[in-house]
């Protein structure tokens, strides 16, 4: 009975071994996993700040550029604009006549 409860023992050591150098494994692998991760992301992270940087600094110009031709013609700047205003005015008042309801209804309601 002795040498079954050593055996069993025995066994029970080695399966711990076992699962130990598994977890082990198993840690490795996901801080390797987990630092390709972190790689990648900061890849993209950077192209992403540079790429928003690319927009801010082409919105920034072309807001120059619209403000130099402005000054440049303010005449024009002005009648584009009070054009572009009475078109949307406009728009605004055939839209909100058309969508009102009838004013009449053919059935009476007394």
């Amino acid at each position: 009975m002795a040498s079954n409860n050593s055996d069993m023992m025995n066994e029970l050591r080695s399966l711990q071994a076992q699962v130990m150098h598994f977890k082990d494994l198993l840690s490795e692998e996901g801080e390797k996993v987990a630092g390709e991760a972190r790689g990648r992301a900061a890849t993209l992270l950077n192209g992403a700040g540079r790429k928003a940087q690319d927009v801010a600094s082409y919105a920034k110009d072309e807001a120059v550029t619209i403000g130099a031709v402005a000054r440049e013609h303010p005449t024009a700047t002005s009648t584009a604009l009070l054009t572009a205003g009475l078109v949307g005015g406009l728009i605004g008042y055939f839209l909100a006549t058309s969508s009102q309801t009838p004013s009449y209804s053919p059935r009476r309601w007394l």
